[in-house]
């Protein structure tokens, strides 16, 4: 196949699929965004099957703008929940097990399995267990292989990498499936330090698909792929979960199908953990900000398809949540 420069697919996006491209300016906006990860990332909403209706490459600019946009904003947020989450797990473990050794807390307090009511349940459990213990260790070995200090540090004087030192370098993913392993008593105890509402989490089960939520978000927005419509939803949504969400922000509709329901959970998250007013308005007002700025560069047709007509209202809750 014949490769298309860029002058080529121009004129490919002009002829095949109507779509207005002219002049150095465009043309450096193709260069700078790219064929595939741009206009073929971004004429669409969720799947490829539904096609956002373009008839302009500004278009597609103003929606890689929005997208850039989002991911600016998230990404600060998304690190400090991780590292917030992971250190208040991490102290609920040290003081639960009383030791800070990761194979002695995976002995006594990484034990689920032993809660399952049948030979399915115990399977899938240990598995999840081992897969903890697996990804943990090949954290360590990548982490040595490139001469991270702490791990480093703790393997030339033989001794093990304890566990603060581990979760400095696991991935959210890890971190999810570890607390997905603990035993009852320490998820609620991590239940309770996240300030969560244990009426509605009656098993302890609101910490890890919080994880997991943000995790697939985090991916999305450090790898650069598109974010604004949610399409790096990689796992089912609890109904509860979202429930709690309505209950404690005071709004509805929430099931995580657009990125404001991404923006709820993490200003919840954040009030929990005691970030003040100021900063959550401010990441609030940043994101009704970059909404209305995508408004204004975007024809309606294309912008109600981005923005449900409920984010208005779920982001009037959310300032009054934020001011309790």
């Amino acid at each position: 196949m014949r490769v298309k420069t860029t002058n080529a697919l121009m004129k490919y996006l002009r002829n095949v699929h109507n779509i207005s491209i002219d002049g150095a300016n465009d043309k450096r906006n193709l260069i700078n965004i790219g064929y595939y990860h741009g206009y073929k990332g971004y004429r669409y909403i969720n799947n490829p099957q539904n096609r956002i209706t373009i008839n302009s490459f500004k278009e597609i600019v103003s929606i890689v703008n929005f997208d850039s946009k989002l991911k600016s904003l998230l990404y600060p947020q998304l690190m400090q929940i991780e590292t917030i989450s992971k250190n208040i797990v991490l102290q609920i473990l040290v003081e639960q097990y009383n030791t800070d050794e990761f194979n002695e807390i995976y002995e006594k307090g990484i034990t689920d399995y032993k809660s399952s009511t049948n030979s399915k349940d115990y399977k899938e459990k240990m598995k999840q267990r081992l897969n903890v213990q697996s990804s943990i260790y090949s954290s360590l070995s990548r982490s040595y292989s490139h001469n991270n200090k702490i791990v480093n540090h703790f393997y030339s004087k033989d001794k093990h990498v304890p566990i603060w030192g581990i979760f400095e370098i696991i991935t959210l993913g890890t971190f999810a499936d570890l607390i997905k392993s603990l035993e009852h008593n320490a998820r609620l105890k991590i239940d309770k330090g996240i300030k969560l509402n244990i009426a509605f989490d009656t098993d302890a089960r609101f910490p890890e698909k919080i994880m997991y939520l943000l995790k697939a978000l985090r991916n999305s927005v450090a790898h650069n792929d598109v974010v604004f419509d949610v399409r790096f939803k990689d796992g089912k949504i609890d109904s509860t979960l979202c429930k709690y969400m309505e209950n404690e922000i005071g709004c509805t509709n929430v099931d995580f199908s657009t990125i404001t329901d991404y923006i709820l959970i993490i200003a919840l998250l954040l009030k929990k953990y005691g970030i003040s007013k100021t900063e959550l308005n401010r990441f609030v007002n940043e994101f009704e900000n970059i909404i209305e700025d995508f408004r204004t560069n975007i024809p309606f047709n294309i912008y109600s398809q981005v923005i449900h007509t409920d984010t208005k209202a779920k982001l009037t809750e959310l300032r009054k949540y934020i001011k309790k």
